[in-house]
């Protein structure tokens, strides 16, 4: 967006919106859909899955790369640090408790990767 698009943000007046001479946003910046296509219906829980899918997947590189040490720390630490839903005991937790359990979670990682990228993929080693 900044190189490409010369939108700098809201400090220039240019970014995902357009800004008025005070600064005020006024809407969507029109050239949006031109560089980024048009909108797509994305599925509810895909949606939802998408955002909590992600948390789960870098977690468990944390825990590969021993950037955390335990899975307890990565559930505390994605609760009172990142706030991942609490009702769900934690990255770690979401994954072992998931509908199925980790092995569902894992197809189910595979399927959003098929559909929205790589980042969705847990690492092969993943506890």
């Amino acid at each position: 967006m900044i190189d490409e698009c010369d939108r700098g943000g809201r400090s220039v007046g240019r970014g995902f919106y357009d800004y008025d001479t005070d600064g005020a946003r006024i809407g969507l910046w029109p050239g949006l859909r031109d560089v980024f296509g048009p909108g797509q219906r994305i599925p509810i829980d895909d949606m939802r899955d998408r955002l909590l899918f992600v948390e789960v997947v870098e977690a468990l590189r944390c825990l590969d790369e021993g950037v955390v040490g335990s899975e307890a720390d990565a559930d505390a630490g994605s609760v009172l640090g990142i706030g991942f839903p609490a009702h769900t005991g934690g990255v770690i937790s979401f994954r072992r408790f998931y509908p199925g359990g980790a092995q569902r979670f894992t197809a189910r990682a595979h399927e959003l990767a098929a559909r929205y990228g790589d980042r969705f993929l847990p690492p092969e080693q993943s506890p």
